[in-house]
């Protein structure tokens, strides 16, 4: 049976239509199967021996005796050599004419290359591998906060051409803003309004209450929680969530960082078993903006991850309704039937 289901934290409503998944629809389209991968590539600018054509690295993890920008790393982040936005603007710099304003375009534009393997994701990294990479989205955070023009940086990750990946070898970024971005705002003002009207935390209750009903869970461990929302977007969506409430992501610490770690590895491991391949995706932190103004403790940092297993279509991009074809309790069922080594 078709029904709307309402996302608590951007309060939007999202169409699920299981009927939907009888069209005719080749749903491992994006994926990629393991014998297609190279571990390598003459072309890359992200492999060994192709760091000058890269931007300077900003910080690497390295063998000893090894030194910048050539080889002997194991994880490097660089200035995005197109990037979206750049630091040597001036953000203060508003320009308005009429109905018309704009800001000049500063803002720093990141790329983590995660590891030297050309192809090798989270589900065949090694887990200290993948604690390299959480261990750098926060030093890079926490260096990018420093500059007080800075109001929120956000950490995310396109894997696969049908996730809006330029470049095939594994890599995530960051992007920080002058400003909060419009879906962050939505969130925080549903966590503060919640907070105001109970005084509690909305993504504390909303995790408790998916504990209860246990039908989405996914994975458990001593730090976080992963389950597909109750409200998901799109199929086999992904939310991990720290167990114990918790605003800043730059505040994890050592245990965290591996229970993080062994989440990553197992959730992308179930994904590309239930999908039949290696699954395009798009993953984002959201973690509490930099504001200089106000108390926002309320707010509790998470994780989403979205495979990219449809394209959206003109009803989708016309109306802001999300059409799921797979519920999300049908979703985790399978998800958890997997048996990872």
């Amino acid at each position: 049976m078709t029904e709307f289901r309402k996302d608590m934290l951007t309060n939007t409503w999202i169409i699920m239509a299981p009927e939907r998944a009888r069209r005719p629809m080749d749903v491992s389209q994006g994926s990629y199967l393991m014998e297609e991968l190279t571990q390598w590539d003459q072309y890359c600018p992200f492999c060994p021996g192709n760091e000058l054509m890269t931007p300077p690295e900003v910080l690497a993890y390295r063998k000893p005796g090894t030194g910048s920008n050539q080889e002997g790393w194991t994880l490097r982040v660089v200035r995005n050599k197109y990037p979206a936005l750049s630091p040597s603007a001036e953000p203060k710099t508003v320009k308005k004419e009429d109905l018309r304003e704009r800001i000049e375009g500063f803002g720093y534009h990141e790329v983590v290359i995660e590891t030297t393997s050309h192809s090798r994701d989270f589900a065949q990294m090694d887990i200290g591998e993948i604690e390299d990479v959480i261990w750098a989205w926060r030093d890079r955070l926490l260096s990018l906060r420093a500059d007080k023009r800075v109001r929120y940086a956000l950490v995310f990750k396109n894997y696969g051409h049908n996730a809006g990946a330029s470049l095939g070898h594994p890599h995530s970024q960051i992007i920080a803003t002058p400003m909060v971005p419009k879906k962050i705002k939505e969130e925080v003002d549903s966590m503060r309004t919640y907070y105001e009207n109970t005084g509690e935390c909305l993504l504390c209750a909303m995790l408790h209450d998916e504990k209860t009903d246990g039908k989405r869970i996914v994975e458990e461990n001593e730090s976080f929680t992963a389950y597909c929302p109750y409200a998901s977007a799109s199929a086999y969506e992904i939310m991990i969530v720290p167990n114990q409430h918790a605003s800043e992501f730059i505040q994890i610490n050592g245990v965290a960082v591996k229970d993080l770690s062994q989440m990553f590895w197992s959730v992308s491991r179930r994904l590309n078993a239930v999908v039949g391949g290696l699954v395009p995706y798009n993953l984002w932190i959201h973690n509490n903006p930099w504001w200089q103004d106000c108390d926002t403790s309320f707010f509790h940092w998470h994780i989403e991850l979205v495979p990219r297993l449809t394209q959206l279509a003109g009803f989708e991009v016309g109306s802001g309704f999300f059409i799921n074809h797979t519920l999300p309790e049908e979703a985790a069922q399978k998800l958890t039937s997997i048996e990872i080594a």
